[in-house]
């Protein structure tokens, strides 16, 4: 009778539980069937809820942020551009990869709002600053103080990224931000690490093989190959799977083994001032899968909404995440991939509009 009830009084609701049902519908990159998230997110934030999966190890978030807006900044960008433009990929200096949409405010609020047991937020930028005031909490870091000199400016997210575990005074354990992720609801420390100095890795559902075989090409993909090949060597285990585009934990003593098990090849790309063949991306898949074959952390789950803000579907996401304000995933990335794609629609606009929505009501 309640589905009688339920067809005879709300038809509209009744025919899309029936076919969300009927067709199993999934909108984070672990597939999760998205009538499902809110039980299997409130079970795992029972099994988190243990004493004993309490750390009492401090934790610090980095977030890797730029301007593209700042002149001083884009004189280096264009100057060093033009030195070697016919041999740059044109996904390593499209302008999305670069552009500051306003998101950054958010992003830290988000960490603010539902992760207060973070220690510091460290923000690695280019001699830039935010233009709103910054938490006591955030440390801004210079790319000067954690890369050596001779290889800057660099324009290369992957080498920045090599170089996070040089941030004076970081913890040992950390978790790594891009400017695009946002946390979408309370998280206990547990999430990212138990008790017994485990972390967390979260996996897509994506395969690399996969990806290569439908014709992706990215600068990303091809560090990650390259990182794959290190892996099968050192582990004689072939990865796959790539991360999930989300917050990544991570360890500072892991990066340093990564240096010295293959210090040659990654000495070999942190000159590529632009994403280049032979990069290696040591925070989001190098450094995580080392932890994993090395015993230090765990397949985990994290429900992340990730999507290309520039897309048609963008609005869906806003309005599917507004709808479930109350019963969120775990997280959010609001990407940009591309300049080409809608670049009729008002992203920014609407992506800055859901956010203050989202998280100053």
């Amino acid at each position: 009778m309640s589905k009688l009830n339920k067809l005879l009084k709300k038809p509209g609701i009744f025919f899309r539980d029936y076919f969300i049902k009927k067709y199993p519908l999934s909108l984070d990159e672990q597939d999760h069937n998205l009538l499902h998230e809110n039980i299997l997110i409130e079970n795992d934030l029972r099994l988190y809820d243990i004493t004993a999966n309490e750390s009492n190890e401090p934790v610090d978030v980095v977030i890797t942020w730029v301007n593209n807006k700042d002149p001083d900044w884009l004189a280096k960008f264009e100057y060093y551009k033009n030195q070697k433009i016919n041999d740059i990929n044109p996904i390593s200096v499209d302008d999305a990869r670069f552009e500051d949409h306003g998101e950054l405010f958010y992003v830290i609020r988000s960490i603010q709002l539902h992760m207060p047991w973070v220690r510091t937020i460290f923000l690695i930028t280019d001699n830039q600053i935010p233009t709103f005031d910054l938490p006591s909490k955030v440390k801004i870091i210079d790319h000067s103080q954690i890369i050596d000199k001779k290889y800057l400016p660099t324009f290369n997210s992957h080498v920045i990224e090599a170089h996070l575990h040089n941030i004076p005074e970081l913890s040992e354990n950390f978790i790594y931000f891009n400017d695009d992720v946002f946390v979408a609801r309370h998280l206990p420390k547990s999430h990212f690490l138990s008790g017994n100095n485990i972390s967390s890795l979260f996996l897509n559902k994506r395969n690399l093989d996969e990806m290569l075989q439908k014709g992706v090409t990215t600068p990303t993909l091809k560090a990650c190959f390259n990182s794959r090949k290190l892996l099968l060597k050192k582990y004689q285990k072939n990865v796959c799977i790539p991360l999930v585009h989300t917050y990544i934990p991570l360890k500072k003593s892991y990066f340093e083994l990564a240096w010295s098990y293959f210090n040659f090849e990654v000495n070999s790309f942190i000159n590529n001032r632009f994403r280049d063949d032979n990069d290696l991306n040591l925070a989001t898949f190098l450094v995580p899968w080392i932890m994993y074959f090395e015993q230090q952390s765990v397949l985990a789950r994290d429900i992340c909404y990730y999507f290309n803000i520039r897309s048609s579907s963008a609005n869906t996401y806003y309005n599917i995440l507004s709808y479930k304000s109350k019963t969120s995933p775990h997280s959010i990335c609001a990407n940009d991939f591309v300049t080409t794609i809608n670049t009729e629609l008002p992203y920014r606009k609407n992506l800055i509009k859901f956010l203050e929505s989202f998280y100053m009501q």
